[in-house]
């Protein structure tokens, strides 16, 4: 996370050493060790600062510093607190503002031991129109009760509500256009393609499907079937990005019903 490149350890008495100097040290709280031993030598001065990263417990050095106590009792000896004093969240730990700034909600130090009761945040429910689901259900070949793809928009009001639309809706009130993405893939038989036969089979996914001149369409167009400009043995399986959970299943049923033996695919 740091990368400091020119920072280095600090021998014994590179404290009492003149000149400026920025130290890193602990413990944060100034409770004892290393950061204390040179608090107390630099503490008089007002030329010097030490900045207070994150909480300090009640009773030690660092939380009288951060209160701006000017004279503090360290192992028995008094010391007159001059140098300049600055809190900065700067810990591993979980950032106070941070929290309350992102989420909202109240930010709790319970000591060891202690229990604390934080409220959940209300429930959120928003009504989904029946043709949304529907047509969700349409898109998956095998849908289950328990995972279904859902594909729809979230729109707030100037009341806060929220509602669920469809893409095409979210469109039209954006006064934009929709982009679709379609593949194709060739599929070869044996033998000529015998579309009323295939047109049969196929109405197992879709009993509403047109068979017309130029091939067969599935669910309004969106997978279509169509026969290959001079190549009787050979049809194509052109697909919207949308049914592409689809293709497997159709194509496994035109292969099918083309001819029993294998299928050579381009």
């Amino acid at each position: 996370m740091f990368d400091f490149k020119h920072i280095k350890p600090l021998d014994k008495g590179y404290e009492d050493m003149p000149g400026a100097m920025v130290l890193f040290s602990t413990p944060g709280m100034l409770h004892g060790g290393q950061s204390l031993k040179v608090f107390r030598k630099w503490c008089h001065d007002p030329r010097n600062m030490i900045i207070m990263p994150g909480y300090c417990v009640a009773g030690t050095v660092g939380a009288k510093v951060i209160r701006g106590m000017k004279k503090i009792e360290i192992e028995g000896k008094m010391h007159d607190i001059n140098l300049a004093v600055e809190y900065m969240l700067f810990s591993p730990h979980a950032d106070v503002k941070g929290i309350m700034q992102e989420f909202h909600v109240p930010v709790l130090m319970p000591a060891n031991g202690e229990s604390v009761v934080i409220p959940g945040i209300a429930t959120l429910e928003v009504d989904v129109p029946h043709d949304i689901v529907q047509r969700c259900i349409d898109l998956d070949p095998a849908p289950s009760k328990k995972a279904c793809p859902f594909s729809a928009c979230l729109i707030m009001d100037k009341q806060n509500g929220l509602e669920v639309i469809s893409c095409e809706a979210a469109a039209n009130k954006l006064q934009m256009g929709l982009h679709t993405i379609t593949l194709s893939q060739l599929i070869k038989s044996r033998n000529p393609v015998d579309w009323r036969a295939l047109s049969e089979a196929l109405t197992i996914h879709d009993s509403n499907l047109q068979h017309k001149q130029d091939g067969i369409e599935l669910f309004h167009g969106e997978i279509c079937v169509l026969p290959v400009k001079g190549d009787e043995n050979q049809v194509e399986l052109i697909w919207d990005e949308c049914r592409e959970a689809w293709q497997s299943v159709i194509m496994q049923t035109i292969q099918e019903t083309l001819s029993k033996q294998p299928l050579g695919i381009t």
